[in-house]
């Protein structure tokens, strides 16, 4: 008897240990609320900039929205010129700094997605991509007024950025076209 109940004793410590180490790898895997200053006295020319690369960053979402695997590609590699064009002399050290950690980031998911040789691969990028870009807007207010909206995929448990309210899943385009709800609304 003094066997068995020490036997299932065990084999309920070790049921709660394993559940407890699947919780804990669960909530380490969850993402965590990015907290992004916004900067007052952005100069008129670095907004201007910044909303040419928030308006290469659609044509890119709207070319994988559209499944259009070389659409993308040569997006990706235009955001990266108009990214490399951001004249970070007109930033206060502060937005220097930030806009810097953030353009190396960009600069390599673009990479990427432009040199990818099939859309799974441009997708995986581009999450990773649209958070970094969302950073960027609502930081320096670079939507210029208009409504942008930080949109989410339950499926893949990421976000990106849209002009419009109704939902264009990019990350999987005709498959899955209206999955995914508006997360949040940049004005």
């Amino acid at each position: 008897m003094k066997k068995s109940i020490i036997m299932m004793l065990a084999f309920v410590i070790a049921a709660f240990s394993t559940q407890a180490q699947h919780d804990h790898h669960h909530e380490s895997g969850k993402k965590e609320a990015i907290a992004i200053k916004t900067f007052e006295n952005v100069n008129a020319d670095v907004k201007t900039q910044l909303e040419n690369l928030l308006a290469d960053y659609f044509t890119l979402k709207n070319a994988l929205v559209a499944d259009k695997e070389e659409e993308a590609s040569k997006s990706a590699k235009a955001f990266r010129k108009t990214l490399q064009r951001v004249d970070m002399t007109k930033m206060n050290s502060e937005q220097h700094s930030f806009f810097m950690d953030y353009m190396s980031k960009l600069d390599y998911d673009a990479e990427h997605i432009g040199g990818a040789s099939n859309i799974e691969h441009m997708r995986e990028h581009f999450a990773s991509f649209s958070n970094n870009m969302y950073a960027i807007v609502k930081a320096f207010q670079a939507n210029n007024g208009i409504s942008v909206y930080y949109d989410y995929c339950p499926m893949q448990k990421t976000n990106w950025l849209s002009s419009e309210k109704a939902i264009k899943n990019p990350y999987y385009g005709k498959q899955m076209l209206t999955c995914g709800k508006v997360a949040e609304t940049l004005k």
